[in-house]
């Protein structure tokens, strides 16, 4: 996870059992890193830095080894997502001019750009068997969920605008998503199927946002 607890933002990695905290991405108030996500096989950890000036995409092991750079362009490129194989990342870049979602291998090469609407963010893969990429899109005032099927190219828009609704998370059989939405006025964590269907609230207090499911 992101944490501001050193006075700058650094990724945390949390031994639950053993009561420890490390920071294999070891930030400091020049090279600060955010939005860690964890590879399938829980040994590497996938995030953003400036630490060379500009928000790029790193891969780190676990014990902080084998520290990688992934892109380099001069745009932001953010919000990183594993494939379910290991072997490919899907990420938010504004290189295009405004906010889209793309594809990177982990070795930093073939890279696609997946989307071509006015404003994408906060890309999450799908669990296998579903081959797809749910991803926050702006369809007007606010956001909505929508679904890239990569097989076909189809997009399905899940949410139809009730407030901003935004970072989808996979459950980790695939078969639903969390995600936060103001449909009620506040931030709060909503639960729906995969196609949309079977919506739940799940937090009513205060505001909360960037859902994770546990494993």
């Amino acid at each position: 996870y992101t944490s501001y607890r050193r006075g700058f933002s650094d990724v945390f990695v949390s031994f639950i059992y053993e009561g420890r905290l490390e920071t294999p991405a070891d930030g400091n108030p020049k090279e600060q890193n955010w939005l860690p996500a964890w590879s399938p096989d829980g040994r590497q950890i996938a995030f953003t830095s400036n630490r060379d000036g500009n928000p790029e995409l790193y891969i780190v092991d676990i014990d902080g080894s084998n520290l990688t750079r992934l892109t380099h362009n001069p745009a932001i490129d953010t919000s990183p997502t594993w494939s379910p194989t290991g072997n490919q990342l899907a990420f938010t870049s504004d290189r295009s001019g405004r906010p889209q979602i793309y594809v990177i291998g982990v070795n930093g090469t073939g890279i696609r750009r997946m989307t071509f609407e006015s404003y994408c963010d906060r890309p999450t893969w799908s669990p296998a068997p579903f081959n797809e990429i749910a991803y926050s899109s702006r369809t007007g005032p606010g956001h909505d969920i929508k679904v890239l099927e990569l097989a076909s190219g189809v997009v399905r828009q899940l949410t139809f605008g009730l407030g901003t609704n935004e970072s989808p998370a996979y459950a980790p059989n695939g078969r639903h998503l969390a995600f936060t939405s103001t449909r009620s006025g506040e931030k709060q964590i909503f639960t729906m199927a995969r196609d949309g269907r079977n919506l739940n609230r799940v937090t009513r207090v205060g505001n909360n946002e960037m859902s994770n499911w546990s494993y």
